[in-house]
């Protein structure tokens, strides 16, 4: 069943993770200082993972209710339309 940004804000880091893997779209990808960030749609909203290239430490996500985080990935978004 698919999820609301409210009821995935509620998940466990674990449950975030395996939901992102198992319906996330990848869309895009852009680099923030020593970061990878990859972009997921989830349907009703998105979600980023961040990588931390140098310590290899926990990603984290970062969801958003609303389609303003793709202004930072319009760069990107555009390439996928070759």
């Amino acid at each position: 069943m698919p999820l609301n940004y409210s009821h995935f804000q509620g998940l466990p880091y674990s449950q975030k993770d395996l939901y992102v893997q198992k319906y996330g779209k990848f869309l895009a990808q852009r680099w923030h200082e020593n970061y990878s960030i990859e972009l997921y749609d989830l349907g009703s909203f998105y979600c980023e993972r961040w990588l931390e290239q140098e310590c290899r430490t926990q990603e984290q996500l970062r969801a958003f209710p609303t389609d303003a985080c793709l202004d930072l990935y319009a760069p990107y978004l555009h390439q996928l339309h070759y």
